[in-house]
């Protein structure tokens, strides 16, 4: 993707709620949805809930309430599908690349922002470890391994739709919304092994 690949198809006004406004905005079939983060966003954070079959990204421009939101709050938006979080100080080439990597697929913080949600993470670590049952583990580390559902399911004898919802599960209990932040987050903080 180039510069000249990125076209804005809408703009529009919030709505009276997020989710209402998601939904309007699907209807354009954008690939990168670019919000303004300010305390009204921030406190209806819980409200949230994805589209059901949202094919687009969220990157996020904060303000000054960035500085102020809880790492709860921080680690909520990623595990409802966030993508990217651009602090109120960045310029237009961050903003440009910041589109690009999300677009990829790749999540976008700033190092201060990242480190918040690492440090947030590592501290729950231990007690959410206690919380993966034995096949839950299994699946994790063939995840890891890189191995697709279907391959998972041939490995452990099961059904895909078992593994599925096993990962389902997982994403829940470990605060993250797809494989790539569930690989991330095993590598950091796992001794990933059967």
């Amino acid at each position: 993707m180039n510069e000249k690949d990125i076209k804005v198809i809408k703009t529009f006004r919030r709505q009276k709620t997020l989710n209402a406004s998601l939904k309007e905005l699907g209807k354009s079939n954008p690939d990168v949805v670019i919000m303004d983060m300010d305390e009204e966003f921030i406190t209806c954070i819980s409200l949230f809930e994805e589209p059901p079959e949202k094919s687009y990204r969220i990157l996020l421009l904060g303000d000054k309430s960035i500085s102020r939101m809880t790492d709860y709050q921080l680690r909520e938006l990623l595990s409802k599908g966030i993508a990217g979080i651009i602090p109120p100080s960045s310029d237009k080439a961050v903003l440009k690349r910041a589109i690009k990597a999300i677009h990829s697929g790749e999540l976008w913080l700033d190092e201060g922002l990242l480190v918040r949600v690492l440090s947030s993470i590592k501290n729950k670590k231990e007690e959410k470890s206690k919380f993966l049952a034995k096949k839950e583990r299994e699946i994790l580390y063939h995840i890891c391994q890189g191995y697709k559902n279907k391959e998972i399911a041939q490995k452990l004898n099961v059904s895909e739709q078992t593994v599925k919802s096993h990962c389902n599960r997982i994403y829940k209990k470990l605060g993250v919304s797809d494989r790539l932040q569930l690989v991330v987050y095993a590598k950091n903080y796992f001794r990933i092994n059967k």
